[in-house]
């Protein structure tokens, strides 16, 4: 370490000069020592490098969605560290997370510290300190109260968290002057030490800055004062102390070239024996206790960052807790608990609000990519970031891995499978494809490099071998074409001339999408009308037609108005029957029968004869008690099933029935949705379902969840139901509500309305349809049947 560094440690504060900015999370605010109770938690888990881990901890809380991401380093990974980073274009210049970890080659990190927000120009609050060098720090935070945090990390390896201060004062023998930041630029009013740790010469800050002053420093001997403006060049072994030009004529015109100068520094660290420093906000754990919130701690929930140690200093982690959007956020209570759970016994708040950003570079990625939803929607721009760094070189291949573009296709439509290796590192290294054999097993296809294209339909399996390592990726899908879905099935335009594109989506039987704009066939009814060249329809003359859009059989129609003529009438569309979709016949061949019903009682305000009320009732039920093992009466209903028959009733709260390799449960959002109504079976059903472990899972709801009050919560439920069918499970979500059947599979969930008996009127509704189910050794039919 030279002398100008040892200089600048000595020097360093934690304080800026002038009126800087705090962020959005620095305002007061009360807040009460408790956290949302969580209902499930839905977690993912991805390695980033030897020692390093990313995990995504999505749950549903009695409050709402709680989105956290968390980075976990093995600090005892010779290879790994952990330091700050900042702008490798100009030195304090803002620039978004991503772009400061990747441009200093960060595998992972997170938003740093507090800085100010206006303007494309910042300094950090807190002192940096990396791999032994000071960089910069200031000398006028925490001089009232202990506000901002620092982390520290000394030459040993030893972690620690302190409420840093610092004073600096430079001096000739007529006169000492305060120095109100170390390398930090701000508003450039007070003096401010500047060395080669910030630039090689002032050319930049000039342009910032007018008629700034520098006092050239050398061997303890000012060797040169700039006229006001002009650009010196930065010592190598040396300083400069920079004022604004105001200053020096009111307060430092007193130092000349050749004062001898004496530079005074007192902090609460020493920094000659600190290898890693970055700053924070308030402290959140102490002695592994959740602390009171200081003034610049947010009250409420909030977007937040966290950085916290283990006990044994041996693990770091890294936490950001998104809000203002589908996910609520967390207060500072919440954090601190957050952070006990992933194992933090010292830890301090970061920046937050719209600053805060985990940026990841999994072994699955070619590049670091933001994994949590930032709160402005796009990412902010900070002065900093703190950076996980694998120092290793990469090595020789010590595994191979298969990373498939989806797992779902269609026949015809070709998917991609990379294969990268991995060191002991977990380095990812590529691989051409021409080194590897591939090949697909379980369905008919032509390989193109890594590129296959499926001639058949059906589930196969991809391996790859390597240089004697195997890899193979399963249960990808090759499927049908159910059904065609324009955007737009009435395109009208002005006159001749006019175009149209056409996007359509096609649906496999299992209702996941996929894009077919330029695959489907199209064929115009009427020539004369306009034509369709690739997915795009040109008008010819004024009139009407209709677009037949066919792909692999199933077909839909678009109807074409040019001009002010009437529009035609276009066929209806047609799609291929669910495979499920079949008779279901009692018999005694070891399956096990189920029959689902609807609302049954009638809950209106009109009087309806008994005579007719019961003979409805009785029909019903004679239909769904019949040849079944299991009657599930899904809406209110004021019937009973014969005691010999195994039964559920709809009561308005959570059931659950394990029955025949069926996990059946009942679930109420009558108030807009799960939470609202009761968000205990967010946990009641996800515990029952995962510790029945069959293969059928039935939901019946008195609502869709497209009709929930909040989408996010919707999505929530969708993906829940997703990792079910990734499983290789069958669901079927069953609503009970309104007078119309329906039924609808999207993304390998079957969605199903089941309609009341009873209209608003009082009369009986003639699409009344109860559903029957035969299940056995795993595989499950179903049958819709009409009681009239």
């Amino acid at each position: 370490m030279n002398r100008n560094k040892k200089l600048a440690k000595r020097a360093m504060g934690t304080v800026l000069a002038a009126a800087m900015l705090i962020s959005p999370l620095s305002y007061f605010g009360a807040e009460t020592a408790y956290g949302a109770t969580t209902y499930y938690d839905q977690k993912t888990e991805k390695t980033v490098t030897r020692g390093v881990t990313y995990e995504k901890s999505s749950r549903m809380t009695d409050a709402g969605i709680q989105n956290v991401h968390v980075l976990k380093v093995d600090l005892t990974e010779s290879t790994l560290e952990i330091r700050e980073v900042e702008s490798k274009s100009e030195y304090g210049l803002k620039e978004t997370v991503k772009k400061l970890l990747t441009d200093n080659g960060a595998v992972a990190g997170v938003n740093s510290d507090f800085f100010g927000l206006s303007g494309s120009y910042s300094a950090a609050f807190g002192p940096i300190v990396r791999d032994g060098e000071v960089i910069s720090a200031g000398t006028t935070l925490n001089k009232e109260e202990g506000q901002y945090a620092a982390f520290f990390m000394d030459e040993d390896g030893n972690p620690f968290f302190d409420y840093f201060t610092m004073t600096a004062r430079f001096g000739n023998e007529k006169k000492t002057i305060e120095l109100a930041s170390m390398n930090k630029v701000t508003s450039m009013v007070f003096p401010i030490y500047l060395d080669r740790n910030a630039m090689t010469n002032t050319s930049s800050l000039d342009k910032r800055f007018q008629n700034l002053v520098k006092f050239v420093v050398e061997d303890d001997t000012i060797t040169y004062v700039s006229q006001k403006g002009e650009t010196v060049t930065v010592p190598e072994d040396g300083y400069l102390i920079v004022m604004s030009g105001d200053y020096y004529t009111n307060a430092a015109s007193m130092f000349a070239a050749g004062d001898a100068i004496h530079l005074d520094i007192t902090s609460s660290v020493d920094l000659d024996k600190i290898d890693t420093a970055f700053g924070g906000g308030g402290k959140l754990l102490v002695d592994g206790k959740i602390t009171t919130a200081n003034s610049i701690v947010a009250g409420g929930r909030q977007p937040r960052t966290a950085f916290g140690v283990s006990k044994d200093g041996n693990t770091a982690i890294f936490m950001v807790v998104d809000g203002r959007g589908d996910s609520i956020g967390a207060t500072h209570w919440e954090m601190g608990m957050l952070m006990q759970e992933y194992g933090a016994y010292e830890a301090m708040h970061l920046d937050g609000g719209g600053s805060s950003t985990m940026v990841v570079q999994t072994t699955e990625d070619k590049a670091p990519v933001v994994q949590n939803e930032v709160s402005e929607g796009s990412e902010r721009k900070v002065i900093n970031a703190v950076g996980v760094f694998q120092n290793a070189e990469k090595g020789e291949i010590q595994q191979i891995v298969i990373q498939p573009s989806m797992t779902r296709t269609l026949a015809g439509k070709p998917i991609t499978f990379t294969v990268y290796g991995l060191d002991e590192y977990y380095n990812r290294i590529e691989i051409p494809a021409s080194a590897v054999d591939l090949d697909a097993v379980g369905v008919e296809g032509t390989w193109d490099g890594y590129t296959f294209t499926p001639k058949t339909s059906g589930t196969f399996t991809v391996i790859a071998v390597y240089d004697n390592l195997v890899a193979q990726q399963n249960n990808v899908v090759s499927g049908k074409v159910a059904r065609l879905s324009p955007t737009n099935t009435n395109i009208k335009l002005a006159k001749a001339g006019d175009t149209a594109t056409i996007a359509m989506n096609a649906y496999d039987q299992d209702g996941f999408s996929y894009w077919a704009s330029t695959s489907t066939n199209y064929t115009v009814a009427n020539p004369e009308i306009g034509s369709v060249s690739g997915n795009v329809f040109t008008a010819k003359k004024t009139g009407s037609t209709y677009i037949k859009c066919e792909k692999d059989g199933a077909v839909a129609y678009i109807t074409v108005t040019v001009g002010n003529a009437t529009a035609v009438k276009a066929p209806a569309a047609t799609a291929a029957k669910d495979v499920l979709n079949q008779p279901v016949t009692k018999k005694n061949d070891g399956a096990y029968y189920f029959n689902v019903a609807g609302k049954i009682a009638y809950t209106g305000d009109k009087t309806i004869a008994a005579e007719t009320y019961n003979s409805a009732r009785s029909k019903v039920k004679s239909y769904v008690d019949a040849n079944a093992d299991v009657a599930i009466y899904g809406g209110a209903n004021d019937i009973q099933s014969a005691k010999k028959l195994d039964s559920l009733s709809w009561n308005g709260s959570y059931r659950f029935l394990n029955r025949g390799g069926v996990s059946l449960a009942m679930l109420s959002a009558a108030k807009g949705g799960i939470t609202a109504t009761n968000p205990s079976q967010w946990a009641s059903f996800t515990r029952d379902i995962d510790n029945a472990g069959n293969d059928t899972i039935v939901l019946v709801m008195d609502k869709t969840p497209s009709d929930f009050t909040s989408a996010a919560e919707a999505n929530y439920f969708r993906a829940i139901l997703n990792k079910y069918v990734e499983q290789g499970k069958t669901v079927f979500v069953i609503s009970c509500y309104n007078t119309g059947y329906w039924s609808s599979t999207k993304d390998g969930v079957r969605y199903i309305n089941l309609p009341n008996l009873w209209r608003a009127d009082g009369t009986v509704n003639q699409n009344y349809t109860m559903l029957r189910f035969r299940v056995k050794d795993g595989n499950v039919t179903y049958e819709a049947v009409n009681i009239k």
